[in-house]
């Protein structure tokens, strides 16, 4: 392996802002393997207000919201174009999701035919559910070499060698463990918020009681928006943070919470969640419905999970000692981040 490249070739830019999983994925790679490879983070221009551009492979291209779709997806090609040219048989290639079939096409359109290098993230099987889809793939799959996923489910799809691993892997060293009683909030709910997160119903759920709710994140519409606001106004023990959030208010509010609640609903049932790891890693226990994406709270005894929303009682977790079980559940999850870490350089350096 000469360089080992984690690619985002969509480079999204939010308004000059982080693109958030993607930077974050970015330099977990760059964390974990740059003491053993020389490894470089393929982006846009957006990068350079996250990255040193020793650990940058720039790519000409980064798509907004303010392009219309055509134009976005020609950039996304540039980008691909670039990195095919700019990188050799002997790189391994990281591919992180963006529009599978986008990535498909310009895979077929760009990557040599001889190359058999491309690793791609994937974390949910929508790109093969239609039958011009699985056509795509059908020719793109030639030239991929594996993927990198986080459940037995999408592995296999894809009939190709696979690899499961969180979608993060733990890097830091150490994390101080906060104290139950030193928290502001007893629940957040937080990131983008849209209707497959069920953030309205966990809000109509601690309506007029005591327990400190803050959910912080930006709605995907204004109807979202305003009943959140209408619900908040006539109980003050829900605060609300609508809006774009930086990273380090991001985690800011999950540390200083005791619980993060995840109602996640309908996509989730088929694919993972960053956040879950996000919240875990902060020694945060999670509060969450079950599906696809939370299985592992469960797994790793670091939260309750719960069928419906409406069996869940906040009370028979709000005391240090159930706390303190799951932050224990928390830990041992977090030691056996090694073994995730060399299984993925191993995979990457087996095929």
């Amino acid at each position: 392996m000469e360089r080992l490249i984690i690619a985002d070739i969509r480079s999204y830019n939010n308004n000059g802002k982080s693109t958030g999983h993607y930077f974050a994925v970015a330099q977990n790679y760059l964390d974990l393997y740059s003491n053993k490879y020389n490894v470089l983070i393929a982006g846009g221009p957006i990068y350079n207000i996250k990255f040193a551009t020793t650990d940058l492979l720039k790519l000409p291209q980064e798509t907004s919201k303010n392009n219309n779709t055509i134009k976005n997806k020609w950039y996304i090609f540039k980008n691909a174009l670039s990195l095919f040219k700019r990188t050799t048989q002997n790189d391994v290639i990281i591919m992180q999701k963006c529009g599978t079939v986008t990535t498909f096409l310009a895979i077929i359109l760009f990557a040599n035919r001889k190359r058999n290098n491309i690793f791609m993230i994937e974390y949910d099987t929508e790109a093969l559910n239609s039958k011009f889809k699985r056509l795509i793939y059908t020719f793109a799959k030639k030239k991929i070499r594996g993927f990198i996923c986080p459940n037995e489910t999408v592995g296999t799809a894809y009939n190709k060698p696979y690899c499961i691993v969180t979608d993060y892997i733990y890097t830091s060293q150490k994390e101080q463990v906060p104290s139950y009683f030193h928290k502001l909030y007893d629940f957040c709910v937080i990131g983008s918020i849209w209707p497959d997160k069920g953030v309205i119903e966990v809000a109509e759920k601690f309506k007029y009681t005591e327990h400190k709710l803050i959910i912080a994140g930006k709605p995907c519409n204004n109807t979202i928006k305003n009943k959140l606001e209408s619900i908040a106004k006539e109980s003050p023990n829900i605060i609300l943070k609508l809006g774009y959030i930086s990273d380090e208010d991001y985690y800011n509010y999950i540390i200083k919470s005791k619980y993060c609640i995840l109602n996640y609903q309908g996509c989730y049932n088929e694919r993972s969640s960053g956040v879950v790891l996000d919240v875990l890693f902060k020694y945060v226990p999670i509060i969450a419905h079950r599906c696809n994406a939370t299985l592992l709270v469960e797994e790793e005894k670091s939260g309750y999970l719960y069928n419906s929303l409406n069996e869940f009682d906040p009370n028979t977790v709000l005391n240090e000692n159930t706390y303190n079980k799951y932050i224990e559940g928390i830990k041992n999850f977090i030691l056996k981040q090694q073994f995730y870490k060399n299984k993925l350089i191993n995979f990457l350096e087996s095929l």
